[in-house]
């Protein structure tokens, strides 16, 4: 039994630095110059090693996709959520997510993956808060604006997007996420974000 779950342990270890290499050479390059062997020489792995936790390139997109995307903000509590992803658009990061999205979107293999992504994991779920017939398209502006900013900020470094944050532009930020869902706001509010 204890043989067994260091087994399923050092399995998942192993996955987890496949990850981690897979989401560096995806933010670093497109979906059509990544390849596995590459991934599984950062790691020092065989390749089959790589198709036996992910099952193939695809799959492993799919896995990098997840693991960077910022779904775990989504709430049902829209005002909380306007907040969430404002501060994250100012937040200093990595940004490996939106490299990966920018690099894959060339690709239409990754494009559809994307795609699948946005729609399932992000509109979706969204739009369902929401309710009423324009949820979809609600939901849609909402993820669109979080990109937008995000590509202004981080890929093309426009110079007021860049600068030290401060709570006027996270309100400005707040106020056109909230507009896109809906959200009754009184000019100024500034809400608590989930983990305040």
């Amino acid at each position: 039994m204890r043989e067994e779950k260091a087994g399923k342990r050092s399995a998942e270890a192993t996955k987890q630095k496949i990850l981690a290499a897979a989401i560096t050479r995806f933010a670093r390059a497109s979906y059509e110059e990544v390849r596995l062997r590459d991934i599984a020489a950062d790691v020092r792995l065989d390749v089959a090693l790589v198709h036996r936790s992910f099952g193939s390139k695809d799959q492993l997109f799919a896995a990098v996709i997840a693991a960077t995307s910022p779904s775990d903000l989504l709430t049902a509590d829209h005002e909380a959520l306007c907040a969430a992803f404002a501060r994250r658009n100012f937040a200093p990061c990595q940004n490996e997510g939106l490299q990966i999205f920018i690099r894959s979107l060339t690709s239409p293999l990754a494009r559809s993956a994307l795609r699948a992504h946005c729609s399932r994991d992000f509109i979706e779920p969204l739009a369902a808060t929401l309710g009423g017939p324009e949820a979809p398209q609600r939901a849609a502006l909402f993820i669109a604006s979080t990109i937008g900013v995000a590509i202004l900020r981080d890929i093309l470094e426009i110079g007021p997007l860049c600068e030290r944050a401060d709570t006027d532009r996270q309100t400005l930020i707040e106020g056109l996420l909230a507009s896109c869902l809906g959200v009754e706001r009184r000019a100024g509010d500034v809400v608590a974000a989930p983990g305040d």
